[in-house]
């Protein structure tokens, strides 16, 4: 579930200072349900405000990392 998902992505940004945004889809064998999924729940972590996504120009790699917020709170 997205929900699942969420916990996922946010136990994998908890040790790390930050992710590049395709990282959090190199699961063997997912197909394109476990990629639509794991989008979700990037998007949804966004818009709750969990975590904060950046790029510096078009076409550079995207990152992830956990708003700095939820980093206090850990």
């Amino acid at each position: 579930s997205v929900r699942d998902r969420m916990t996922r992505v946010l136990r994998r940004l908890q040790d790390v200072r930050f992710v590049e945004f395709r990282e959090l889809f190199d699961e063997e064998g997912a197909g394109v349900p476990e990629v639509v999924v794991t989008l979700l729940a990037i998007l949804e972590l966004a818009r709750e405000s969990l975590i904060d996504i950046s790029q510096q120009e078009p076409y550079s790699p995207i990152y992830v990392k956990l708003n700095s917020i939820q980093m206090e709170a850990a």
